[in-house]
């Protein structure tokens, strides 16, 4: 394998997925950023919970940041946030 060989994670995503991906993840290694964290929680819980935690993750009956850690505390501190700016304790 060659020093230069960077492992990547790819798949298909739709157009409307694309295009609200470009417009609003804009800056250089912002992707990479927040996609590795995401991909370390789940990798995470189906290593400490198997194929359970598969079957959920796939079933759609609930969102990812009900599921995973770091997307929950990352709404918790946009709401916090959110509420100091728009005056509220």
């Amino acid at each position: 394998m060659s020093d230069d060989y960077k492992p990547r994670f790819s798949f298909e995503i739709s157009l409307e997925q694309k295009n609200r991906a470009d417009r609003v993840l804009t800056n250089y290694g912002l992707r990479k950023a927040i996609f590795n964290h995401i991909l370390d929680d789940v990798l995470n819980l189906i290593e400490e919970h198997g194929g359970m935690v598969v079957g959920v993750l796939m079933s759609g009956q609930c969102k990812p940041r009900d599921i995973l850690p770091t997307m929950k505390e990352a709404e918790t501190a946009a709401e916090k946030a959110k509420g100091v700016t728009n005056g509220q304790p």
